[in-house]
């Protein structure tokens, strides 16, 4: 019934701020933008009077994974609520970014002040062994790199 995902959105309160830390920060690149407006996107969002710009970007050199969409809702605004989502809350809680070298990875964003929740960490499960670490994104959203560990 359903194809590969064709995208993953992230709605953002700033998307100059946001542009700069997924492009200048973590290195994504920028594949397009477009502006929605008009009857089909109120349609769409069922909010009357929709503005919303988007920007699509990519990361990594090989096309592995659907882009990463930025939304940013010109009209109405989007809410300047102060609270992350919780990892543990219901819904999109986190994106994973594939790295492979993760303590390098975690230590030039550390170095650039990107906030991490801890020290990548080494999981094992089902024969498969992988390292992770969440940081923060704008808006705090919550990112994570993943490594595959080979011994």
């Amino acid at each position: 019934m359903l194809g590969p995902v064709a995208h993953i959105g992230i709605t953002v309160r700033d998307m100059d701020a946001a542009l700069a830390f997924y492009v200048d920060v973590l290195g994504m690149e920028k594949l397009g933008e477009a502006t929605f407006a008009g009857e089909e996107a109120s349609r769409l969002t069922r909010m009357p009077g929709t503005v919303l710009r988007a920007t699509y970007l990519r990361g990594g050199k090989e096309i592995k994974g659907p882009p990463l969409e930025l939304l940013h809702f010109i009209e109405p605004a989007t809410e300047s609520a102060e609270s992350a989502v919780e990892l543990s809350h219901r819904g999109i809680t986190e994106i994973a970014f594939w790295v492979d070298d993760i303590e390098k990875t975690y230590l030039q964003l550390r170095n650039r002040g990107v906030e991490f929740y801890s020290p990548p960490q080494l999981f094992q499960f089902a024969g498969y062994k992988a390292k992770a670490v969440y940081f923060w994104g704008p808006d705090r959203t919550t990112l994570e790199l993943i490594q595959n560990v080979r011994e």
